[in-house]
């Protein structure tokens, strides 16, 4: 029989360690994951300085994960687990690179009473969200894993890796953190995530207690340079009325600043985010698009805000979409920090239209392809591009 042992172990007489007998093998992993490659063609550009840089014209990349999931079923109904992604590719480092390393690794439990996840792994928002559909993998608007050849980093109006989602401040993302979903209730569902800290930069990563493997001190200190306590809070609602499917979804994340002495973090602050979206389902139609605002977690009159619409049509194996997606980011002084390396005071503005295909050839075997078009407004020439870019490709789901 199968038992969670909570706390320390039990000693025998003697001074011997006893070990439980279970009635069922332990948690086995299975494997899963995905791999995806596009070729990429077409035409663009930006300018670093006086610098004008050009597109290839042709361009081929990849992305990918491997999945090691197990799970085991308690005799009190809860089923509990593990989940660990490694990266399917070869990170910086140059060509034929071995620097790979794990995308997210966590511990989860659920049952009748809801779900509880605990490791490095999105919030709750993320994981939630519904937002303009796209058929053009790994470039969708709800998780955004490939780059723009024609985004330039003193452009920051594109807003986050996922566009339309609630990312919260950089480098909380996969962070290491506690979340808890509620069981749905007459189509209603309620997500809430918690990171005590993390640092303000993307390789800074977790901290203190919640810094990921055995790294990082027992506690935060004071004066620490560090996102503290940050909250994410998800909903969504799904139904049917009649032929008409909705999907609606809202999200919110909060994290207070703890100033230190740091100069390049003078003008960060505390951080609060909103993201609400929609989706309305009509015979093999899919209609939606969100909204996100959020401070970049910056003091000052700082914001980024972005909207989008977009429709999809799924018949049999085949689905296609086209969707529009417009954002802007406002800038009130001339800091690295603020605006880039070579940005301007003011507001950066971009417009991006895309088109995608589908086409299921067999089981976990997906033909790709598409089309979008950006284009980038600044203050300045590092802050202009403008790009045509057109994709084909393939997604293997295993």
């Amino acid at each position: 029989m199968k038992k969670l042992l909570l706390g320390t172990t039990a000693l025998v007489a003697g001074g011997m360690l006893s070990a439980p007998a279970f009635a069922a093998d332990p948690i086995k992993l299975n494997v899963g994951g995905y791999f995806g490659s596009f070729l990429v063609f077409g035409n663009g550009g930006h300018k670093t300085g006086a610098t004008t840089n050009k597109d290839a014209g042709v361009s081929i990349y990849y992305e990918g994960e491997i999945w090691f999931i197990g799970q085991t079923k308690l005799d009190n109904g809860t089923s509990i687990g593990v989940r660990i992604e490694l990266e399917a590719w070869a990170q910086p480092g140059g060509a034929g690179s071995t620097n790979d390393q794990t995308d997210e690794e966590f511990i989860f439990a659920f049952g009748d009473w809801g779900r509880m996840e605990l490791g490095g792994t999105d919030a709750a928002p993320y994981k939630m969200v519904y937002t303009t559909p796209s058929a053009l993998w790994s470039h969708s608007f709800a998780q955004h894993n490939s780059g723009f050849p024609a985004r330039s980093g003193d452009n920051g109006a594109l807003h986050f890796g996922a566009m339309l989602n609630v990312a919260g401040p950089s480098g909380l993302s996969d962070t290491n953190k506690i979340t808890y979903f509620t069981p749905r209730f007459s189509g209603l569902q309620l997500g809430v995530s918690y990171v005590p800290g993390a640092g303000p930069t993307s390789t800074a990563g977790g901290a203190c207690g919640f810094g990921g493997g055995t790294g990082g001190g027992a506690f935060c200190g004071t004066n620490s340079d560090l996102y503290r306590n940050q909250i994410s809070i998800g909903a969504n609602y799904l139904n049917k009325f009649g032929e008409v499917s909705v999907a609606l979804f809202g999200g919110a994340e909060w994290a207070a600043w703890d100033r230190g002495a740091a100069a390049a973090n003078a003008n960060r602050g505390n951080y609060e985010g909103y993201v609400v979206g929609l989706n309305l389902g009509y015979g093999g139609f899919t209609f939606g698009g969100g909204f996100v605002w959020d401070n970049n977690g910056l003091g000052g009159d700082n914001r980024t805000m972005a909207y989008g619409l977009g429709v999809m049509y799924t018949t049999g194996p085949w689905q296609a979409s086209l969707a529009w997606f417009h954002g802007d980011k406002k800038e009130d002084r001339a800091d690295a920090t603020i605006i880039g390396g070579g940005g301007g005071v003011g507001k950066d503005k971009v417009d991006y239209f895309q088109m995608g295909v589908a086409y299921t050839l067999g089981p976990g075997i997906i033909a790709n392809g598409g089309a979008y078009y950006i284009s980038n407004r600044g203050q300045t020439a590092n802050e202009k591009q403008d790009a045509v870019q057109f994709l084909i490709g393939t997604r293997l789901i295993f």
